[in-house]
């Protein structure tokens, strides 16, 4: 075979018979089986009408040397059959494991095999009805036709729970025929056979009864023996003629397949998979690496389980990219964190020597972010965090420079250093591309930087000039970074002036300072809008509504109760009402607001509902908090003529 990839036809039949006899398995990375009866049953019925199911991806494996662990099609087959277990000297491994095409082959096995506790039917009745309505035709061109265009295969596949003997309802009036039937053949075969020959022996016991009708006593009129006659007749030709050439579908149906070479290494079944992937679920870094260390011993997925049960920050992290934790051991280990290299630059004794140290690296990061940069990991959600990439770097600076030192100035130095870093990064959208590139630059410009004696002395190029549009939704990692001083920030509740409001506080959400509604309103009296979608729009794009500029966190109840639909002149007044309505309660309510990064001219705006000069002074507010609390040495008001190079 070739160093690549081969095509070729397989029929079906023989790959579902492969299965069930250990010939094709699946790699350790098995997906569960999420298929719906819906989705089988349109399968079914392009098998049985000839059209194309897509095309199935085989692993060819190297029997003395397989690339990758196996495991068993668990949805149809017990883990233990066939189950690699190196330690056990298995030396059966399967033909081929299925890279792409799990759903589909386990779903027509659940239709031939019945292999749960249900079992398959093709409704003949409602086949048979079909049929006649379009006058039963008979010639193989006619029924051909009849299947791609009359026919719907889904309204008469049934599914029902398994008794002891599912060919009763073949038998009987019900004709359902059990798709196990399909198993084989001949076994198909020979059941149609009975069936026809029960019907040839019904025919002639009513024709000898109409013959000798007078002689007899028989139940029914000779117009109902003609009737039975004629109708079992029409059950003969069906299941001679249509019902045989429907079926012979499923076995001469040809499946399309690539199949990787044994040759190939582990990168460019990666690259093959993604490629021809038709299922949507790309095979990952943390993928191929479950398969390729479980021959080696290391049973990463547990691993890596039991890391996330018992780190809830990683969790918050990693639990669903599955990367970062790779990365932070790739940069330990001094190899490419390049997600697409992982499976090839990480090696088992990387796992055997340095997992532990990464993981509490990791989740070590992960708790410095939380404390010392607002990212609210702890939430469960890294929504707010600036940018990922970020732990794994930070993870293994750490490592070597340490953030919890008993040397305070030293400590005070490292934390700033931290910020600067982490702000810097996401308002500048430093890690927006190229991150892979980046981690390995920037984890050796962040050693000398964190084992330098002062601030400034190594700090990297591209932190001396920080640029960055504020002025922008909370989705983007700029907002997020705003967000995340916010929550640094830990401002009291502008009306429950006692409650702390960010991300980990419970009954708070970020809510806008300038109400949607009231704004909407303003909006359609000055403009003569009366469509409310369209006054929205005008909102969002003329006025960017829903900038981080223009929220911050807010109790729920605050925001229900007091904020509601006004406009912030007329809540701020009914603030400093319930602070006694002097000047002393005025300063009050304005120190609460400095809390949420709204200085004294952004205040005064406020009171005016003056929207575009409060979004202005409350930039300036928050660019001052950036070089101040999050330690980012000079914020440009202006993006540099000349980009940095990074």
């Amino acid at each position: 075979m070739a160093l690549t990839t081969e095509s070729k036809d397989l029929n079906l039949s023989d790959v579902i018979d492969g299965i069930f006899d250990g010939d094709y398995q699946l790699p350790e990375f098995q997906r569960d089986y999420v298929w719906k009866d819906s989705n089988i049953k349109s399968l079914f019925e392009s098998v049985l009408s000839s059209h194309p199911i897509g095309t199935v991806l085989l692993l060819e494996i190297e029997k003395e040397n397989p690339l990758m662990a196996w495991t068993s099609f668990s949805e149809i087959i017990p883990t233990d059959n066939r189950t690699l277990d190196y330690e056990g000297g298995d030396k059966n491994p399967p033909q081929y494991l299925v890279l792409d095409g799990q759903q589909r082959l386990t779903s027509l096995s659940h239709l031939t095999r019945g292999t749960n506790n249900h079992i398959w039917y093709l409704d003949l009745n409602g086949v048979k009805q079909r049929w006649e309505e379009v006058e039963a035709p008979s010639n193989k061109e006619e029924i051909k036709n009849f299947i791609e265009q009359e026919l719907d295969v889904f309204a008469f596949i049934k599914k029902k729970k398994r008794t002891d003997d599912p060919l009763k309802d073949f038998r009987s009036k019900a004709k359902l025929l059990p798709l196990t039937l399909l198993k084989d053949r001949n076994t198909l075969t020979k059941a149609i056979t009975d069936v026809r020959d029960a019907i040839s022996e019904k025919i002639h016991e009513k024709n000898y009864e109409l013959k000798n009708y007078e002689k007899l006593t028989v139940k029914e009129s000779k117009e109902e023996l003609e009737e039975i006659i004629k109708e079992e007749g029409k059950w003969k030709t069906f299941l001679a003629e249509l019902l045989p050439f429907i079926l012979d579908n499923y076995f001469d149906f040809k499946l399309p397949t690539v199949v990787v070479s044994k040759k190939m290494g582990i990168s460019g079944v990666c690259k093959v998979f993604t490629k021809i992937n038709t299922t949507g679920i790309q095979l990952g870094a943390f993928d191929l690496l479950v398969a390729v260390l479980y021959p080696k011993r290391i049973s990463l997925k547990q691993m890596f389980d039991e890391v996330i049960s018992n780190y809830p920050l990683v969790d918050s992290l990693d639990g669903k990219p599955k990367r970062y934790l790779l990365q932070t051991l790739a940069l330990y280990n001094k190899v490419s964190p390049k997600t697409s290299h992982l499976p090839e630059s990480l090696k088992a004794e990387m796992f055997d020597e340095g997992w532990n140290i990464c993981v509490k690296n990791l989740n070590e990061a992960c708790e410095q972010l939380d404390r010392n940069c607002g990212s609210a990991l702890i939430t469960g959600s890294e929504k707010y965090l600036a940018y990922s990439p970020l732990l794994p770097i930070i993870a293994n600076v750490i490592n070597e420079h340490p953030l919890d030192v008993k040397d305070h100035n030293l400590r005070l130095m490292r934390l700033d250093k931290l910020r600067a870093w982490y702000f810097g990064a996401g308002i500048s959208s430093r890690y927006g591309e190229g991150s892979d590139n980046k981690q390995v630059k920037d984890l050796a410009e962040m050693k000398r930087w964190f084992s330098s004696p002062s601030f400034k002395e190594e700090m990297p190029t591209w932190l001396n000039n920080i640029y960055g549009e504020i002025n922008t939704s909370k989705s983007g990692a700029v907002g997020k970074t705003i967000v995340s001083l916010y929550n640094l920030k830990r401002a009291k509740d502008i009306y429950i002036d006692n409650l702390e409001v960010c991300a980990e506080v419970n009954g708070c959400d970020l809510h806008h300072i300038f109400p949607k509604a009231a704004m909407r309103k303003k909006v359609m009296e000055e403009n003569g809008i009366r469509d409310k979608s369209m006054a929205d729009k005008f909102l969002k794009t003329q006025h960017n509504i829903d900038s981080v500029l223009n929220q911050t966190w807010l109790l729920s109840s605050t925001n229900r109760d007091i904020i509601s639909d006004r406009m912030p002149s007329d809540y701020i007044r009914e603030l400093i009402q319930k602070n006694g309505g002097s000047r002393n309660a005025e300063q009050k309510v304005r120190d609460l607001f400095k809390q949420h990064c709204i200085n004294d001219s952004a205040f005064d705006k406020l009171m005016n509902d003056d929207y575009f000069g409060f979004i202005d002074e409350r930039k300036k507010s928050v660019q001052f908090e950036l070089t101040t609390t999050c330690k980012i040495p000079n914020f440009l008001e202006s993006e540099p003529v000349d980009d940095l190079l990074f």
